[in-house]
């Protein structure tokens, strides 16, 4: 076991030849890993690490309050993580976290600060996070948005409105989207780093999005907008912005005021959004996913309108070459994937949990995944 956590060693990040002016085609294969005890199908946390003796999938499994290392493909345990949630090493607001190196696991707390705990759960250091420009009363660390460290500092988001339905429009550019945490001197800083202005010109959009890292650099992709921000983790400002507009997103989603539930998810179905960016290090390209419209009455078959929410019939995927230029897009059959969360990058590809609740081969005794594997070929 020993040996096991000597070895892990997350991998920097690679770089290869640019992609442009290169065509793409599509390969799917699956990885099913049988569950050896009570474990989510689609956790909400997941993270690839992988090391000198082997990959591993960390996960945060709810059912047990446990972050769990699995072994791939066997599916065994390696190593588990018990969140404590009283006492010494209690973390009681405990949201997600992210492994950034050996023996360090950074988790998102409420009230609003970072708690570094190591891998037998014990309690490091714990800072709290303020903003002096907005109140906070949560920050969270999730699969998609997890918490990067470049030198001496942790790199954390916060995507969320405060005050979405009370706020005007000019308020967003008050409210700061990414700060840092210095380790060594428990200094935390804030970025302006904002949605864009013309982010509520036609209506109050959501807020939220997802972030990846490519060569110190941070990938900020908001749900509800195509331009992607990219922000310099060394110089820690935003170096360049690119509107990276998908076919399938063209009718966003305006939350003017408070709607009962079901008229709410109806505004939500007959709209497109984002949701996950993430970077391919060995294909030096960046997947982002989409979620189109649709209309429940055209399934066929009736579900329940919250499920939908959670596990939509469609979604699809760009792929962008390492510039952000569009290279194709893909959507998946109804009901193959399940793209709310519990996806990730390795060597043979972009992992994608097949089990989407509506699908008949649906299977809670295992992990599932789809392999998407994006082959790139010259003109």
């Amino acid at each position: 076991m020993r040996i096991f956590f000597l070895l892990l060693i997350l991998i920097a990040t690679g770089c290869k030849d640019s992609v442009k002016e290169k065509k793409i085609d599509f390969k799917t294969n699956f990885l099913e890993i049988k569950l050896l005890e009570t474990t989510p199908v689609n956790p909400r946390y997941t993270q690839l690490i992988a090391s000198d003796s082997g990959e591993y999938l960390l996960l945060l499994n709810d059912f047990k309050d446990k972050f769990q290392f699995l072994e791939l493909p066997s599916g065994g345990i390696a190593h588990e993580i018990t969140i404590q949630r009283e006492g010494e090493n209690g973390i009681s607001g405990f949201n997600a976290g992210t492994v950034t190196g050996w023996d360090s696991l950074w988790v998102t707390n409420r009230p609003p600060s970072l708690v570094l705990t190591n891998f037998s759960g014990e309690v490091l250091k714990k800072v709290t996070i303020i903003d002096d420009q907005t109140p906070l009363t949560v920050i969270r660390s999730d699969f998609d948005r997890r918490m990067h460290q470049y030198g001496n500092k942790i790199f954390g988001s916060q995507p969320l409105f405060m005050d979405h339905h009370g706020m005007n429009k000019d308020a967003i550019q008050r409210q700061r989207l990414v700060f840092s945490l210095d380790i060594n001197t428990g200094d935390v800083k804030w970025y302006d780093v904002f949605y864009r202005e013309d982010y509520w010109d036609n209506g109050k959009k959501p807020s939220g999005y997802s972030w990846t890292e490519k060569d110190g650099n941070l990938y900020i992709a908001p749900w509800h907008d195509h331009e992607i921000q990219v922000f310099d983790m060394a110089s820690e400002t935003i170096i360049q912005r690119k509107e990276v507009k998908s076919n399938h997103v063209n009718k966003p989603d305006y939350v003017n005021e408070i709607l009962p539930m079901e008229k709410a998810l109806a505004n939500s179905f007959s709209s497109d959004h984002y949701k996950s960016l993430l970077y391919d290090k060995y294909r030096n390209v960046f997947y982002r996913f989409f979620l189109p419209s649709f209309d429940p009455k055209n399934l066929e078959e009736e579900y329940n309108h919250l499920d939908l929410e959670f596990s939509r019939p469609y979604s699809g995927v760009m792929v962008l070459d390492s510039e952000l230029n569009i290279i194709g897009e893909h959507i998946f059959d109804k009901f193959q994937v399940y793209s709310l969360n519990n996806h990730f990058v390795g060597e043979k590809g972009l992992y994608i949990s097949a089990n989407n609740p509506f699908n008949p081969e649906y299977n809670e005794d295992m992990l599932k995944y789809l392999i998407f594997t994006p082959e790139l070929r010259e003109d």
